[in-house]
């Protein structure tokens, strides 16, 4: 390390003696001699060998400030922390919640969820809540994190990375258990079927909302079994585009999307989120327009105009459809030019034109998709969402838009304009080219090339997306390590030990990796059950390829979680959120395609050659209603089926209803003895300490 930043980071230094307490040693698990810390908080020195003077003097000063700040709010929210150096530019924070502390904050959080309605086993007597059930590890670190970062009004720390006083802070991250994730990978790894005993210790490790994502996928994995079993059979002995296939396929979207919407529900009560937003808080980010009373607790609230917020959504829509008009535009041209090479253009240097469409793809796609992205993470900052769900909700929304262009614009296109149409365009690119004295070659396409096209997407495209997930991270690290030894650089840092140092350096490994993304899983699993839905009537192995690919899946999405990226905070859901409105989406489509498809591209009809458009509108008019009536049928039956769940609720809300009496009982008998005596009972004034209780355990109460 240079004199220059051994000089700069002597703020740091200074700091980490004040707090030498070594605080991260007093816990440790039994067994374990492992340094141990709740949280980590990264702060980020920017380099600064070749700054001025003033300048470093400048970024010393706002470093010390920063980290007495986050020293200082910590303290405060009855958390204790630690500062040491972690390298050159790293300063590391740690945060331990003792015992005491945390104790509060489980009474606190347990009550508010019963009151809510999220909570549905009876709280026991005062005192025994920490004791009424089993603290896991996922709510633990989900408790300690909302100290971190709720503001100081709610008893928090109010530390948010980036935010307010805190530029400094990159993030608040765990560190992996690694014994846990070889545990998990290792069980996983040597089971055909994920049981509900796994996913139950899947969420208390790493929350619900993991869980959830989990959960979904092994559902919907095992409702693949059944197309998969009709679609082998229909590739084996029925015709290509059966009507039979087609249809059951349709009705198995529908069913399975109102079954798994029964089971996050029940989900929801047997792991006690039920209910969650009516607690939750809200977003760091939130920006409020003023604060307003509570009419029923009184307290002064955070307030953000719904107008206000309708206005910007106003202003963000011609520019999330100016957006995805280009991507479309982009995807055409090299949809167009894919088959200008392949199927028409004759010319010079065909062998070597014909990759040019891969070229343009891999330039253009990717770099406008990422950018969208980037636009609709800030028109969704932009529009002030008061919660992570809301937030999360609008933003899934304008993400599955670039998703689905992406990913079925090229199937649309070939399949309802290219086959159909196929002479028209290869006459208009005929005239278009003679112009600059080109030849085209005219052949003439089938259903083969629509097959073709969905093969791609459901098995090429599924392979690379692993190596994505998966192989190229260990490369990029391989890569990453093979330049360090080339460059021979060295590390400091404040470790007093060798325990100490190889702590420091697992930390500096981990904060290394990327935050997992469960965007990115969701997508790619609500991609494919479109693949499977829309579209599998062109080639019935669709569900088997996508069946085999789940269960890979599975496994590899616990490996990418322990091993890729760092250790997700353990955040609470009741559902797997907005991508149950793209599943209802979706199968709405299914009853377009579908039956589009199957006139089209039937055997006995082959329409593709001379289809009529009002024929087939009528068809699609008449199919969708039907199957938007079988959908609607299929939804009141499910509700009228008796739900497991729904009696543990009443069962939960007897006991509590009863107990409630029998504590009241010994006070009812004394009002009807002192009525009998000729006394008149009042009910006084009840104590502050109640009142201060009540208020508490109402707080962030939100209605649906």
């Amino acid at each position: 390390m240079s004199k220059n930043f051994d000089e700069d980071s002597q703020t740091s230094t200074n700091l980490a003696q004040e707090t030498s307490k070594l605080l991260f040693h007093q816990i440790r698990q039994k067994g374990s001699k492992d340094i141990f810390a709740d949280y980590i908080i990264l702060l980020r020195v920017p380099p600064m060998k070749n700054l001025p003077a003033a300048d470093k003097e400048k970024h010393k000063k706002k470093l010390e400030e920063t980290c007495r700040k986050v020293l200082y709010r910590l303290e405060e929210a009855g958390l204790q922390a630690e500062i040491r150096r972690g390298s050159d530019q790293l300063v590391f924070i740690f945060v331990l919640c003792d015992l005491h502390r945390l104790k509060r904050e489980v009474e606190t959080s347990r009550i508010h969820d019963w009151f809510a309605g999220v909570r549905v086993k009876e709280i026991q007597d005062d005192n025994e809540v920490e004791n009424d059930e089993p603290l896991p590890d996922s709510e633990r670190l989900r408790l300690i994190y909302e100290i971190i970062t709720k503001p100081v009004r709610e008893k928090g720390a109010g530390i948010n990375p980036g935010l307010g006083d805190f530029e400094l802070v990159e993030s608040i991250f765990l560190l992996q258990d690694s014994e846990y994730n070889e545990e998990w990978i290792k069980t996983w790894s040597t089971k055909w079927i994920i049981e509900k005993e796994d996913l139950f210790r899947l969420r208390n490790h790493f929350g619900e909302k993991i869980a959830y994502y989990f959960a979904f996928l092994q559902y919907y994995c095992v409702w693949l079994i059944a197309p998969s079993i009709v679609g082998l059979f229909t590739w084996l002995f029925l015709f290509e585009y059966s009507i039979f296939y087609g249809v059951s396929t349709v009705l198995w979207s529908i069913v399975f999307v109102e079954f798994w919407r029964r089971k996050e529900y029940e989900l929801s009560v047997w792991w006690g989120v039920r209910n969650y937003s009516r607690v939750e808080r809200f977003r760091p980010a939130f920006q409020e327009e003023c604060y307003i009373s509570d009419p029923i607790t009184g307290e002064n609230k955070p307030y953000f105009s719904p107008w206000r917020r309708w206005l910007r959504r106003a202003v963000a829509a011609p520019i999330i459809i100016m957006f995805s008009l280009t991507l479309s535009v982009t995807l055409l041209f090299y949809i167009l030019l894919n088959v200008i090479m392949s199927d028409y253009y004759t010319g010079p240097f065909r062998e070597e034109l014909i990759y040019l469409p891969t070229v343009a793809y891999c330039a253009l796609v990717p770099t406008l998709n990422m950018f969208y992205t980037k636009i609709a993470r800030r028109l969704n900052e932009y529009e002030n969402y008061e919660t992570e769900s809301y937030y999360e909700f609008n933003l899934s929304q304008k993400i599955f838009i670039s998703n689905f262009l992406i990913a079925n614009l090229s199937i649309f296109f070939t399949g309802w304009i290219y086959i159909p149409f196929n002479y028209e365009i290869g006459q208009f690119l005929g005239s278009f080219f003679e112009i600059f004295g080109l030849s085209l070659t005219f052949e003439s396409v089938g259903p083969d090339r629509l097959m073709n096209e969905v093969k791609y997407f459901v098995v090429t495209g599924q392979i690379m997306s692993l190596f994505m997930e998966i192989g190229l991270p260990y490369l990029l690290r391989a890569g990453a390590v093979g330049v360090k030894k080339i460059q021979r650089t060295t590390t400091k840092d404040d470790a007093r030990n060798e325990d100490e140092s190889a702590f420091f350096k697992r930390i500096r490994k981990e904060a290394k990796l990327p935050v997992y993304d469960i965007y990115e899983d969701y997508a790619e699993i609500i991609t494919q059950f479109g693949y499977v839905s829309l579209f599998s009537v062109i080639w019935p192995l669709t569900p088997v390829a996508a069946l085999i690919n789940n269960w890979v899946e599975l496994r590899s999405d616990a490996i990418k979680i322990c091993v890729h990226t760092r250790r997700p905070i353990p955040y609470r859901a009741d559902s797997i959120g907005p991508w149950l409105e793209n599943l209802d989406l979706l199968t709405w489509l299914s009853a377009i395609t579908n039956p589009s498809l199957l006139y089209l591209y039937h055997p006995t009809s082959k329409a593709f050659l001379s289809a009529s458009l009002i024929v087939m509108m009528a068809l699609i008019f008449c199919t969708e209603h039907v199957l938007s009536l079988v959908h609607y049928i299929v939804r009141q039956m499910m509700y009228a089926i008796p739900n497991s769940a729904d009696d543990y609720i009443k069962e939960q809300e007897y006991k509590a209803k009863k107990r409630l009496l029998e504590k009241r009982a010994p006070a009812l008998k004394r009002q009807i003895s002192n009525q009998e005596k000729g006394e008149t009972w009042t009910w006084s004034n009840h104590s502050p300490d109640l009142e201060e209780s009540l208020r508490s355990a109402i707080h962030d109460y939100k209605t649906e």
